[in-house]
């Protein structure tokens, strides 16, 4: 059909093109006996039936150009249909293979790989933590951390505690002492003692600060 359109649609292009020639040469003579009308009788004559025969020509050049365009519409729509086909049969062969694969996949099988797939990653996950835990102390966590903050604060207040006693316990000492030298010095009379008592309290005193 598409070959029948084409040879249609050259033989009335040639067609056109030969009325256009005669309308022109029509045209043409009309002018020449136009001219000759004072001279020639008969020219008046011949000039009406060139005028006839261009309005024949023109005539026929108007329903050929009608053809034409039909013509050229039913190549159009017989293209168009063209596509529509290799369209509708491309979309039935991939509804086809679409279903085929379908056929070949179970929904359930589907959803536990989908589950499988959850499962390994949620273990990748906690292999990824224990690898990077902080295994020198063991777990830690905010609980132990908190427990061992509250550890070191009893330690230090224990230890503050110990240095207070034994600080104060050193004054004692030291006072005792120097009680006693001056009493032995009084009781000898010897003013040696309370200069040696008091160079010896300022040792103390000096040690203490």
């Amino acid at each position: 059909m598409a070959s029948n359109l084409d040879a249609a649609a050259k033989e009335i292009k040639t067609q056109l093109a030969t009325l256009e020639t005669n309308i022109l040469k029509a045209d043409q003579e009309i002018r020449e006996h136009v001219a000759k009308a004072n001279i020639d009788t008969m020219a008046h004559q011949r000039a009406l039936n060139a005028m006839k025969k261009k309005k024949l020509f023109e005539e026929q050049r108007k329903q050929l150009i009608g053809a034409q365009f039909n013509i050229d519409s039913l190549v159009f729509q017989t293209d168009q249909a063209k596509v529509t086909l290799s369209a509708v049969k491309a979309l039935q062969a991939g509804t086809q293979q679409l279903k085929a694969d379908q056929l070949r996949m179970d929904p359930c099988k589907v959803e536990e790989l989908c589950d499988e797939a959850a499962m390994l990653g949620d273990e990748m996950r906690a292999i990824g933590d224990s690898l990077s835990a902080n295994y020198a102390i063991g777990e830690w966590n905010d609980e132990a951390a908190e427990a061992l903050d509250r550890e070191y604060l009893r330690f230090d207040q224990h230890y503050a505690s110990l240095k207070a006693a034994a600080a104060g316990d050193c004054i004692s000492t030291s006072h005792s002492r120097l009680a006693g030298s001056l009493a032995a010095g009084r009781a000898l009379g010897s003013p040696e003692m309370p200069a040696a008592a008091g160079l010896s309290r300022n040792r103390v005193l000096a040690g203490v600060h």
